[in-house]
């Protein structure tokens, strides 16, 4: 079967469109829209209690949220080079629709966590310092390309102490940015 330079050159691009895709879908991209669907926050209730971000009566939202709170949230894999702060191109991808997601007038007004998690390579205080830096790289990128206002992103890092999948500890399920809507509080 002979083939023109033309069917040739359209086979190769769908071929490396398909892999391409696979490729993000194994990663684990999610568009902006998705994104924005998981972080709605949905039956809020009523507002008449306020928790913003600002110490109010000694409260002040920006450590660790109570286990016994539901709210929206979305896991996102975001890569960064081995050990490093340093975001890798796919990581840069995967911010570009978040920062998307964020600014968008549904989203807008709320203030989110953003929460660095890692595997279970490595001991507990190192792994809590590199998700934390993690956080604040994530938080830096977004304001800095996307202007994603700095006090609607406020960085947190768990370490290993929240794995997706606690029975193996090595799953690069395990490293993650988590981006949790605290609208629900407000």
């Amino acid at each position: 079967m002979r083939f023109g330079l033309k069917t040739l050159l359209c086979i190769t691009l769908l071929a490396g469109l398909s892999v391409v895709g696979n490729v993000a879908h194994a990663q684990g991209f999610q568009d902006s829209n998705t994104i924005i669907n998981q972080l709605v926050a949905k039956n809020a209730g009523p507002t008449v209690r306020s928790m913003s971000s600002v110490a109010k009566r000694g409260i002040n939202i920006q450590g660790p949220l109570p286990a016994t709170i539901d709210l929206p949230a979305v896991n996102l894999t975001v890569n960064f080079d081995l050990d490093s702060t340093k975001l890798t191109t796919d990581g840069m991808i995967a911010l570009r629709s978040l920062a998307k997601a964020l600014l968008d007038p549904r989203l807008s007004n709320n203030t989110f966590q953003v929460v660095g998690h890692t595997d279970g390579r490595g001991d507990a205080a190192y792994n809590q310092k590199l998700s934390e830096e993690r956080a604040r790289v994530v938080v830096n990128h977004l304001t800095t390309f996307y202007e994603v206002p700095s006090t609607q992103v406020i960085p947190i890092g768990y370490g290993f102490s929240k794995p997706m999948d606690p029975a193996n500890v090595m799953n690069p399920l395990n490293r993650r940015v988590e981006i949790i809507n605290l609208a629900p509080l407000s």
